[in-house]
């Protein structure tokens, strides 16, 4: 495999993530506006790389995945590739609250939009960053992983997903349940329709 690049996107946060990362000579770039989407976006535009790899920084998606993860881009049988991490999950890995949410969403995404993904949420993917460009992703906030499986679809690109493990999360979940999850069913039904 050729050359690797590491970046971590900074929203401003208040721990050691940019001292730690620094201090083992990573490249660190700071979103100063929130928003999950934004940190998402500003990664992938400062990358130089083909393949993409977006991950969540709490220590629940373990880093040894990306090989697997990239295998069937490497291998031209996918487009996207997803971790799916509800096929093999413990409650001590993630909130009984959030594990339904998840479910839940899967589920009605799926009605939705005639599909067969067991984890539509997650947030461990990969990509090749000119498809990635093509999707036009517009959403900077907590439904940008659905819109990223809706224009997918709606490009008939090849999804494939990989089973992994999910640990449990270090630090606080910034997630409200309730209220996101509302909002990422809203805007499914949306997105179906325009």
């Amino acid at each position: 495999m050729n050359e690797k690049e590491v970046i971590i996107v900074d929203g401003c946060s208040t721990d050691s993530t940019i001292k730690i990362a620094k201090k083992m000579g990573l490249k660190v770039i700071i979103e100063p506006k929130k928003g999950y989407g934004n940190a998402i976006l500003r990664g992938i535009d400062s990358s130089k790389g083909q393949i993409i790899v977006i991950m969540d920084s709490d220590y629940t998606y373990p880093a040894f995945y990306i090989p697997r993860l990239i295998s069937p881009l490497l291998k031209g049988d996918a487009d996207l590739s997803l971790g799916n991490r509800l096929s093999h999950i413990s409650l001590d890995s993630m909130k009984i609250s959030h594990l339904f949410g998840n479910k839940f969403l899967t589920l009605i995404f799926n009605f939705l939009f005639f599909n067969k993904i067991k984890d539509s949420q997650t947030g461990f993917r990969a990509f090749y960053k000119d498809i990635f460009k093509k999707m036009n992703i517009k959403n900077r906030g907590i439904f940008q992983p659905t819109e990223i499986l809706v224009k997918a679809l709606k490009l008939n690109l090849r999804i494939k997903e990989t089973t992994i493990n999910y640990r449990p999360r270090i630090g606080q979940s910034k997630l409200n349940p309730l209220r996101d999850g509302f909002l990422i069913l809203l805007k499914m039904i949306i997105n179906r329709f325009i």
